[in-house]
């Protein structure tokens, strides 16, 4: 073997410190550097999930009044003919409440909308002013059953037009 002069001994000792810092990059700072990355991104997504957390926890009060709703819709429990029968007794009561006199009430019939969700029609047929209809009206959009008048007809029962004759059909909506 020859001997190296400087400068080829120089570029020797320049190629192994490129080297060393390749493998020193490569085996070190490379794996290091993934890590922390890996860890920014967990962090940045654990903030995310704060963020969300602490916008649910600002709104609780709120979400806790809506599911404390949603649950009193699904109260209804039993057959067809048992949640009919109860929507039948909720509507009683607020006509009772708004002081509007049934004259008729009758189910007609359940049919299966989606999934479990089954509507419930109720025929109904009452006489009174138009402020008991209008309270009534709004206690059944109101009730803690998931109710809604679909059809309502009014018309006047005599020459006076103090009391309305009403023709109404009522939804009642259940879930399995």
């Amino acid at each position: 073997m020859r001997k190296l002069n400087r400068n080829e001994k120089i570029l020797v000792f320049f190629i192994a410190f490129l080297l060393a810092i390749f493998i020193f990059k490569s085996f070190v700072i490379g794996p290091l550097y993934e890590k922390a990355s890996l860890y920014n991104t967990e962090i940045e997504q654990s903030k995310i999930l704060i963020r969300r957390y602490a916008v649910l926890e600002h709104n609780r009060g709120e979400i806790l009044k809506s599911q404390k709703q949603i649950e009193g819709y699904f109260t209804l429990k039993g057959s067809n003919e048992n949640k009919s029968s109860v929507i039948m007794s909720k509507i009683e009561s607020e006509a009772r409440k708004s002081k509007l006199q049934i004259q008729d009430m009758n189910s007609l019939g359940s049919n299966k909308v989606k999934g479990s969700i089954w509507v419930h029609r109720i025929n109904l047929r009452a006489e009174g002013q138009i402020k008991s209809i209008l309270d009534f009206i709004s206690a059944i959009e109101e009730a803690n059953i998931l109710l809604q008048v679909e059809k309502i007809n009014l018309s006047g029962k005599d020459d006076t037009g103090s009391v309305l004759k009403m023709e109404a059909v009522v939804l009642g909506v259940s879930f399995n």
